[in-house]
């Protein structure tokens, strides 16, 4: 089944994009998606189609910062349905615990887990698996950073917000924006704090409207959707790779189930936990590599492996190059596309129009 998100998630793009001298409508058509179906937010629209027009509006307005940008003012109000909960519970830490479990409803792009050992927590994020892209990540962590730390009642500020892509160009922007350390080039994207920060108050707590909201939220299709254990296992890796947990006893661990239970529901599916590692794998690398500095031993560690032998065999077999030479060929992709979509356009403007005159007056 195709992931979906809520249209919200789009909301001001057609100012952003103006703002940074694009053609909101041409870009919405080139990712499929129609200027009408913007108009209502609670709409549902194709995620794969919402994270390509990210990407796309970033590298075609030169601007790394263009999510962040289009999340900058997004409100409780945002979260549709499950913020007449959320805004009702007692603490920080049931503000995040409820966003969970009604994840669905707010959209279905995303898996996130709260970690914490009794001195220090984290709030983790994972786009599911067979979606990518750094826009997409930028923007989940504006929305949560604005409702968590400006829309709920919490006066609860985060001590850290870690991403794993390497620090952007329009790092200014993200300053602005979260108000609070940043970790570039992290092992996790989300949220660190510590764990007695979780049970601030919310100033708006009321018991009684928790109950009737939950009743609604219950009415609504799709909330009782269990995942399939396919979806759990996947869903978990990730979160577990770079601690040397993503095995099938540390998945069955971390879900709280047997062994034998996870491995017998995994074979009804008819999907062994080895293709799912695997496949989780390749994306944490995939992304590490094309969007961060780390370097590759680092990179292996992060996807599970203790030696650098092992991660690079791993890697050539499955991408058919070495790790060094695939980041080198994605990043000189980058480069071509960010000439084609960005320094073409100022040359041609500066030499009269011809594309292959050039770049004389700027290199002045």
């Amino acid at each position: 089944m195709l992931a979906r998100a809520r249209a919200v998630m789009l909301t001001n793009y057609t100012e952003v994009a103006k703002h940074f001298g694009l053609d909101p409508y041409a870009m919405l058509g080139r990712a499929g998606l129609h200027p009408s179906s913007l108009r209502d937010p609670e709409n549902w629209l194709p995620a794969s189609r919402i994270l390509s027009l990210l990407e796309d509006s970033a590298a075609q307005s030169g601007r790394d910062d263009f999510s962040v940008v289009l999340g900058e003012f997004r409100t409780f109000a945002s979260l549709g349905p499950v913020s007449l909960l959320l805004r009702h519970e007692a603490t920080m830490r049931d503000i995040i615990d409820a966003a969970i479990e009604y994840r669905r409803l707010i959209n279905e792009i995303v898996h996130t887990t709260l970690r914490d050992d009794g001195e220090h927590a984290t709030l983790e994020w994972n786009l599911i698996p067979g979606l990518r892209g750094m826009q997409g990540v930028n923007l989940l962590a504006t929305i949560a950073y604005r409702v968590l730390v400006d829309g709920a009642g919490c006066n609860w500020q985060p001590d850290c917000i870690h991403f794993r892509h390497s620090a952007p160009e329009h790092i200014a922007t993200f300053k602005r924006v979260f108000r609070c350390p940043l970790e570039f080039d992290s092992s996790f994207d989300g949220m660190s704090c510590s764990s007695a920060s979780l049970d601030a108050p919310n100033e708006f707590a009321d018991p009684e409207l928790i109950v009737h909201a939950r009743r609604l939220l219950n009415l609504m299709p799709g909330v009782r959707h269990d995942d399939t254990m396919t979806e759990r296992v996947r869903s978990a890796i990730p979160f577990l790779m770079s601690d040397g947990q993503a095995h099938a006893e540390g998945v069955a661990r971390y879900l709280g189930i047997p062994l034998r239970t996870l491995q017998r529901r995994l074979i009804s599916e008819g999907q062994p936990f080895s293709t799912l590692l695997n496949d989780a794998r390749r994306e944490l690398a995939a992304r590490y590599l094309s969007n961060s500095n780390q370097p590759i031993t680092a990179v292996a560690h992060l996807t599970g492996y203790s030696a650098l032998s092992s991660f690079t065999r791993w890697f050539t077999t499955e991408f058919g190059m070495s790790p060094a030479r695939w980041r080198r060929m994605m990043r000189e992709r980058d480069a071509l596309h960010l000439r084609a979509s960005v320094v073409a356009p100022i040359e041609r403007r500066f030499s009269g129009g011809s594309p292959e005159q050039p770049l004389q007056r700027l290199s002045r």
